[in-house]
């Protein structure tokens, strides 16, 4: 067998292990929430906003990377380009986050999947709109899918910042494009960094993604 036939067969092998998570994933949905989160919609404001597609976070990856950290109901999660909610979803049902859970979503069509299964949990709210737009102040963890391609993340970090008088957690998934950015950026700290391939030796995604947490402190000005 040559290397190419072996790499192809392995890639094929990857996409329908994929594929086969994926359906169990929607079926997780379904059982927390009555509805499918988990098809991909292109994003139609790549070019005119940075705003990257909707795809579900993985329920393994989820698990890995929030499940076994603490929150207490004073706490306020929110997850920028939530998409259909899956992440919400898993907070709100399987983690069983007691304070505010809020998903931001730009694409309106795709919001209003997030928001018709949201109303069966009273402390879940979902913004169809564009999140430079919104308040962000009284977030204390917040969740990024790569919502947005990397100059756009730049300035919604600035946005973020400008907002923040309390200590934050973040929870990047797929943060490789951008996650780099934090590294050396006054108020950042990197509680740790993964990448994540494999669940239960099947491919979960088609190559690995990374994951990081961090802790953002804000900076206390000369004024101050």
């Amino acid at each position: 067998m040559n290397k190419l036939y072996k790499h192809k067969l392995g890639r094929a092998f990857n996409a329908r292990a994929k594929r086969i998570l994926g359906l169990i994933d929607i079926q997780h949905d379904k059982k927390l929430v009555g509805a499918p989160l988990g098809r991909y919609v292109p994003s139609e404001h790549r070019k005119d906003m940075g705003a990257t597609g909707s795809e579900s976070t993985p329920y393994y990856a989820l698990r890995k990377m929030i499940g076994a950290d603490t929150f207490t109901e004073n706490d306020v999660f929110a997850d920028i380009g939530c998409g259909k909610g899956r992440v919400l979803a898993y907070m709100a049902t399987e983690y069983g986050f007691k304070g505010k859970i809020r998903g931001v979503e730009l694409n309106e069509e795709v919001a209003a999947v997030a928001a018709d299964w949201a109303k069966q949990f009273d402390n879940v709210e979902i913004i169809a709109g564009d999140a430079f737009k919104q308040d962000l102040s009284d977030i204390t963890v917040m969740y990024l899918g790569r919502p947005f391609e990397t100059e756009f993340f730049k300035k919604f970090i600035d946005k973020f910042e400008s907002e923040m008088n309390h200590p934050v957690t973040l929870y990047y998934w797929v943060d490789q494009q951008s996650g780099s950015y934090l590294k050396d950026r006054a108020g950042w700290t990197r509680e740790k960094r993964i990448k994540i391939y494999y669940n239960k030796c099947l491919p979960l995604v088609t190559v690995p993604q990374g994951f990081s947490k961090w802790t953002y402190i804000p900076q206390k000005t000369e004024k101050e």
